[in-house]
């Protein structure tokens, strides 16, 4: 007897294996080798280094000066990287800046090339009890700008001993130039975990030259004059007029933020001359603005071309160079940003004038449509050599995989794709291996629910739960990236599915990475206590199947308890946890009835923008859950979210690291949303960014799931 229950209708890897490997990267060498007769030195701070500094302390190596490599003590080096960890751990958000942010513009012991002394201890000392309250760092920044320079008691003065002095001197002259006075704001900034930089011009239109600082405040970079601070905020300043004259002007003549990492790029202003400083060019950002008129020109223009780029039909009769050169300028800009490094990536600068148009639905998905052709294009040129092999890789781990193509490509261009994983588990490896060349045939073709491809995966070891770890879960996200941007597969039409140990592979990931599939399904498996929790499956497709006489680990006992669990779900919630649970009576391990599956599974669509949420985190790996992140992921937390107009409630369980990921899909970005956090209200301003929309699209490899707008929930 067959009884059915039916429900309603995804820098630093080099790094680490070096340090597993007791053996310096060869940056790291490199950095031994300048040091020459201080090499000692800086082989004592990477042995003492506590392992989770030790990329801090990697970057400090590899892009410090040479006159710093031959003079700086590992005692001074371990003090800076532990003190910048500290203030990172002391502001509520040092555990949402990103990575590349700390290290360029927090880490760093220097500006410039001033002299190299402990500054950080003193004003971490004095002012981080300034700034503990506030909430993001441009707030900080303007505290920090009103205060330190009346309790340092320094100001402007010609009559300073040099322009670039380091904080010690500026405050026993109690004088500083405009350089000067930059250092010790910027300086304070970095104490409290507040990413500072300086920013430097020679005039083009007259005499002399001028230094400020740039900070962020948590979106994008601000300008602030170093003891000039403005009551109306940041990007205020007696010398924004002229820096938009240098926009233009001569490579010596425009506006240089100096940069502790080796960007390629001498540092050429002014006073930056014939020394060792890196920098990098920021004058577009101080350009003058363009008419209105003009903005609104090229908004329309590149927008009607993206709209043609999409699919979303033709656009109202324009100019054609002008069309073809405002899409082509988009499409560059987009370009640039894939190709640059996480570092550069960091603190691109997109044209803000095309933010507001994220704010709308059509102007999202045309925004939309060109950077995910970008996208693929970049992530093409990196996974096309290990797609081609049939190979995929993440970590250390890697797996070989075959496709066959099953019936006519879809009409539209793009692949429903389906991931098959093979039984056995812990055993030698030619068992694994065959059961791999039996899974290759085991799902009968279907062509007629449509032309699809057919991916029977290898697990990455011979271990038994090589489908359900820790590392194959980024190895399988990557894998769905293979296939969309190698093969044209469509990302809303991915299907996995497995028998014995691949189908304990679908018990874990359809709760982990629900948000990358259009149905997930098991037979001849179980849960696993503490990978599967059944209210990640709110939204998924899940179905699973077992014989009634599979009692080895108590598989048959294990799903009838499972299946009820989501059966009381389901009545909790209507209209929501769709599953199917087949129950084979007579049936062993062997022999179900779920060869035709794929006639039933291939046509389902994904549902990437679900409006309510319920998320159990399981693992220390997977950080994401449709539209909700964790800054760290950890057993035990837990987000509610239910978004119902503009209003996002949300309940969290020991995590306070929660965001939301948002665009104008699934609220209204021109108004602003009401947030209901564990009980407590409040009202956030919804503002849309290109770089927001790139890199959530870059991070989670799907265009889909890539949002414009992040909400903290903490």
């Amino acid at each position: 007897m067959v009884r059915t229950a039916v429900g309603s209708p995804f820098v630093f890897a080099l790094l680490a294996a070096a340090v597993a490997a007791q053996k310096e990267p060869p940056t790291i060498a490199a950095a031994f080798v300048r040091a020459g007769s201080n090499r000692p030195e800086l082989v004592q701070a990477w042995q003492q280094v506590p392992d989770a500094q030790r990329a801090s302390l990697a970057f400090l190596l590899e892009h410090m000066p040479d006159g710093d490599a031959t003079t700086l003590t590992a005692a001074f080096l371990l003090r800076e990287v532990a003190q910048a960890h500290a203030a990172r751990a002391a502001v509520p958000w040092g555990k949402h800046l990103a990575e590349p942010l700390f290290l360029q513009f927090v880490l760093p012991y220097a500006q410039a090339n001033e002299a190299r002394e402990d500054w950080r201890s003193d004003f971490q000392a004095r002012f981080l009890p300034t700034v503990v309250d506030c909430k993001t760092p441009g707030e900080a920044a303007k505290k920090l700008n009103e205060t330190i320079f009346n309790v340092l008691n320094v100001h402007y003065s010609t009559g300073r001993a040099r322009a670039d002095q380091a904080p010690s001197a500026s405050i026993a002259q109690g004088k500083a130039s405009c350089t000067g006075l930059s250092i010790l704001l910027a300086d304070a900034c970095r104490a409290c975990c507040v990413p500072a930089r300086l920013v430097s011009v020679k005039w083009p239109h007259k005499d002399g030259n001028h230094t400020w600082v740039e900070v962020w405040d948590g979106a994008a970079w601000r300008f602030v004059g170093a003891d000039e601070p403005d009551p109306a905020g940041l990007d205020r300043g007696w010398f924004a007029g002229d820096a938009a004259k240098s926009a233009a002007a001569p490579r010596e003549n425009r506006l240089w933020a100096v940069s502790f990492a080796r960007t390629g790029e001498r540092f050429a202003a002014g006073w930056g001359r014939g020394i060792e400083l890196w920098g990098e060019d920021v004058s577009a950002r101080y350009a003058a603005p363009a008419s209105a008129s003009a903005v609104d020109e090229v908004r329309s223009v590149g927008l009607q071309a993206l709209a043609t780029a999409a699919g979303m039909g033709e656009p109202p009769a324009q100019d054609p160079a002008a069309q073809d050169s405002a899409a082509a300028a988009l499409r560059a800009q987009f370009d640039r940003f894939f190709a640059a490094d996480e570092a550069r990536r960091a603190t691109f600068e997109f044209d803000r004038n095309l933010d507001a148009e994220l704010a709308t639905a059509a102007g999202d998905a045309r925004l939309r449509a060109i950077a995910a052709a970008a996208w693929a294009a970049h992530e093409r040129t990196k996974l096309q050599a290990d797609f081609d092999a049939k190979i995929v890789r993440a970590g250390d781990k890697q797996s070989p995989f075959t496709v066959k193509q099953v019936g006519d490509k879809p009409a539209n261009g793009r692949w429903p794709l389906v991931i098959a994983m093979h039984g056995g588990g812990n055993a030698p490896k030619r068992v694994n291996d065959s059961q791999w060349q039996h899974m290759q045939i085991y799902y009968k073709d279907h062509p007629e629910a449509g032309g699809y491809l057919y991916c029977a995966l290898r697990a990455p070891t011979d271990e038994w739960n090589g489908f359900y770890t820790d590392y194959f879960y980024p190895l399988l996200e990557t894998l769905i990236r293979q296939f969309v941007v190698c093969a044209d597969v469509d990302p809303d039409r991915v299907v996995a599915l497995g028998y014995s140990h691949g189908g304990y592979g679908a018990f874990a990931i359809g709760p982990k990475l629900p948000h990358r599939f259009a149905a997930v399904h098991g037979s001849a498996a179980a849960p696993t206590d503490g990978e599967t929790v059944a209210t990640g499956l709110h939204t998924l497709p899940f179905s699973f199947m077992v014989g009634g006489k599979d009692t080895a680990y108590g598989r048959a006992e294990r799903c009838q308890k499972f299946a009820a669990e989501l059966e009381a779900l389901q009545k909790q919630h209507p209209g929501q946890y769709p599953f199917t649970f087949t129950f084979v009576e007579k049936n062993g391990h062997t022999g179900l009835p779920d060869r035709d599956l794929l006639a039933k599974l291939v046509p389902l669509v994904r549902t990437s923008q679900p409006r309510s949420l319920r998320w159990e985190l399981t693992d220390v790996t997977v950080r994401d859950h449709y539209w909700l992140r964790v800054a760290a992921a950890a057993k035990g937390k837990r987000l509610d979210a239910e978004l119902v107009g503009q209003t996002l409630k949300v309940t969290t369980k020991e995590c306070a690291d929660g965001e939301a990921w948002l665009d104008a899909r699934i609220v209204d970005c021109t108004k602003p949303l009401a947030l209901v956090l564990d009980g407590k209200s409040s009202t956030v301003s919804l503002a849309p960014s290109l770089r927001v929309l790139c890199t959530t699209m870059a991070e989670r490899g799907d265009p889909q799931l890539a949002a414009s707008v992040l909400v903290p929930l903490h």
